[in-house]
């Protein structure tokens, strides 16, 4: 994986790079190319630079990526259970908000009950039903005992209450400043007769619940359904908290069968319930755990002005029934919990009435805190990456450092393969040195020897020759007078004439000494040949014929040349130019002749075995080998030398190792590999090249340039080595 990172990352980089290089190279007078090629470069440069923290980055990547994918796949499951839970918290909410008006109605039904079975209720009567209840539950407010009083009756009733000890009572209502007021004339009156409550208090006795808009038109639903009824929100009179008052009817004895204006006058009464609101609602949730919501409680049946009933507050865990401290936290409308109002509201009925639940999340209901779960995984999931990229990171740290020790080490062994490749250059030059110095010791003690042994003899010979043919041409002539001086000889003269055969002799002795004297010339020419190849008698760079050169070595090597047995022999093509002389050591220069020229012969020879034994199966009839030499001038000042044959050539590979040291593509024992070697090395010391034109199959051409007058500060040093090594 790293591996193919790592190729597709310089993929990319070479690719950006081929694009940025040919759009340069169409654009070459635009600055901004010029600087972001130049950026690029830069960046690539980079990019190279810390490539070895790729996978450690692809790991922290990865690594986070996916601790952060976990916990964002737990954070979603931790939502949807917290809203699972949060809508179950408001079912269970609305039900007991339900569950706690049942049972105060319940409560209104059983003191309807107690009135319908009971002849007469007495106001203790009433006090000894009510009260056990009214301890248990406190968000019964009060319980009250209304009767309907005609207008004619009121007076007679005003009069049957005072004399149950209540001296001041009267019928009355409240004025705009709540004050108690006597009530006005009207067709009907619903007094406040018993009324039971925790703390005693009989101001409100007397009281004309009619006279209360907030009440009246419950009171008169409730009178003329016969059947339960709520008001909206009124204030209690006692601490002015908002409270609800429910009215239950109860019926005569003898009730008629009709609801209108015949129930009315059999009414025997109305129990009416007060309720304070948060007391109520208090009262049945102490069981519920409310932490981080918030609920509000609206009456539907109301008009939006008179609508908000209270609400629980969290944060504070207290009941506000302050309409001016409403404000709906209608932010908090958080998905997926409430994705509107309405999912999560829940309404139920108070006797007549519809009322509204809204149930909202609270601060601190979506914490971190509720998710600790996906917290934690993707904290572990990065401590993970964190720990794993750290560990990458120290063994890419160890790997670089141990890196730079190699590549330190790599440095310090190619510098030592350096220098140990320079020492063996270097001895092998010496060695290239001491055989060529030996090489013409040898030859220069050989040729010594040879010019002394056979030239004294050979002059010897040559000097005497030119006296012994004129001596034998005297004696010839001499024996011709004789012959005409006495043609008639001795029969013992004649013998000796016949067995001779004088006139033999005669005509074959002359060329016996011109035949004699034609060899001791050959060998003279031998000698001089040797002198001139070697020229042990020049220690110093000379101007110099190279045609001399040439000449003297294919004279030496003539007796390669010529046919023998199934070998027709090399034809050498001479094609000489007009050189000046040239400057430089005749002897090595000779040696270089030597070496090229014998390896052209070496060539001729195997290849024409070769072709001999191919000829032989087929009807080609192989073509002669050939040996041209060509010398010119190439400029004023370099000469050339080309020794081309007609062999099999060479291949791209056998060129590129032509002149190394001990390189050789003859069989072991047949050569060394060290003529080329110091024939390249005396070319260079002439200041000149040697270079090799060949292909397989086309042959061979060697190129020997020399300059015809040596640089006066190479020459000398040149002629210092020269003789040093001579």
């Amino acid at each position: 994986m790293t591996q193919s990172c790592f190729c597709a990352v310089d993929r990319v980089i070479k690719e950006i790079q081929n694009y940025l290089n040919e759009s340069h190279s169409g654009a070459k007078n635009s600055g901004n190319m010029n600087v972001a090629s130049n950026w690029f470069n830069s960046l690539t440069k980079n990019l190279q630079s810390y490539r070895r923290y790729i996978p450690a980055a692809l790991t922290l990547c990865t690594g986070a990526g996916l601790s952060l994918i976990a916990a964002a796949v737990v954070w979603n499951w931790e939502n949807q259970r917290m809203a699972a839970e949060f809508h179950q918290q408001a079912d269970r909410l609305n039900a007991t908000l339900q569950q706690s008006i049942n049972k105060n109605l319940d409560f209104l039904y059983s003191i309807q009950a107690f009135y319908s079975a009971s002849a007469e209720v007495s106001r203790q009567d009433l006090r000894e039903f009510v009260q056990p209840a009214l301890s248990r539950n406190a968000a019964v407010f009060s319980v009250n005992w209304v009767l309907r009083v005609p207008a004619a009756d009121k007076a007679a009733y005003e009069q049957t209450i005072r004399a149950e000890g209540f001296r001041a009572f009267q019928i009355y209502e409240r004025d705009a400043d709540k004050k108690p007021v006597p009530v006005k004339a009207r067709s009907e009156y619903f007094p406040v007769t018993y009324r039971e409550a925790l703390e005693a208090d009989t101001k409100s006795l007397g009281f004309d619940l009619a006279s209360n808009p907030e009440r009246k038109a419950a009171l008169e639903k409730s009178v003329n359904t016969g059947k339960i009824a709520a008001s909206g929100k009124i204030k209690l009179i006692k601490n002015d908290r908002p409270g609800v008052q429910l009215f239950l009817p109860v019926p005569g004895r003898a009730s008629s069968p009709d609801n209108s204006a015949n129930s009315r006058e059999n009414l025997r009464g109305v129990i009416s319930g007060v309720f304070q609101i948060t007391n109520m609602v208090n009262f049945y949730l102490e069981s519920l755990n409310l932490d981080h919501i918030n609920f509000y409680l609206y009456d539907n049946s109301a008009t939006e002005k008179e609508r908000f009933l209270m609400r629980y507050d969290s944060q504070t865990k207290q009941f506000i029934d302050n309409p001016q401290l409403e404000h709906p936290e209608l932010t908090n409308l958080r998905q997926p919990i409430c994705e509107n109002k309405s999912a999560c509201t829940r309404t139920f009925n108070v006797a007549d009435r519809q009322w509204m639940l809204l149930v909202l999340p609270g601060k601190g209901y979506d914490s971190l805190s509720a998710h600790e779960g996906s917290l934690a995984i993707g904290a572990i999931g990065l401590l993970m990456s964190g720990s794993l990229t750290a560990y990458l990171l120290m063994s890419l740290g160890r790997t670089a450092k141990v890196e730079h020790q190699v590549r330190d080490r790599t440095i310090q062994l190619k510098e030592r393969t350096a220098e140990l490749e320079t020492a063996l250059t270097n001895l092998q030059s010496a060695q290239l040195k001491l055989i060529q110095t030996e090489k013409m010791s040898s030859l220069g003690q050989l040729v010594a020897g040879v010019a002394h042994e056979i030239n004294n003899p050979v002059c010897f010979i040559s000097g005497n020759l030119s006296h012994t043919g004129e001596y034998t041409q005297n004696l010839l002539e001499l024996v011709k007078i004789y012959q005409q001086q006495y043609p008639n000889p001795t029969p013992e003269v004649q013998g000796k004439l016949q067995e001779i055969d004088l006139e033999f002799i005669s005509e074959d002795l002359p060329k016996l000494l011109k035949s004699m004297n034609v060899g001791a010339e050959r060998i003279r020419q031998i000698v001089l040949s040797l002198r001139n190849f070697s020229r042990l008698d020049e220690a110093e760079m000379k101007s110099v014929d190279l045609h001399e050169g040439l000449d003297s070595t294919l004279m030496i090597l003539d007796g390669r040349l010529k046919a023998s047995g199934d070998f027709p022999g090399i034809k050498i093509i001479k094609e000489y130019g007009k050189l000046p002389l040239v400057e430089c050591w005749a002897g090595q220069l000779n040696q270089v002749f030597m070496n090229i020229l014998s390896n052209a012969i070496d060539v001729l020879y195997d290849g024409e075995k070769n072709k001999h034994l191919i000829a032989k199966s087929s009807s080609e009839s192989p073509c002669l080998p050939t040996i041209v030499i060509r010398t010119e001038l190439l400029s004023y000042n370099c000469a050339c030398v080309r020794i081309a044959d007609n062999g099999a050539g060479m291949t791209e590979k056998v060129k590129q190792r032509l002149f190394e040291p001990f390189f050789t593509t003859k069989p072991v024992g047949k050569g060394t590999g060290l003529g080329l070697s110091i024939s390249y090395q005396i070319v260079e010391k002439h200041q000149g090249s040697l270079r090799c034109v060949s292909a397989p199959g086309e042959g061979t051409e060697f190129w020997i340039e020399v300059p015809v007058r040596q640089q006066p500060e190479q020459s000398v040093a040149n002629i210092s080595s020269a003789v040093r090594v001579s």
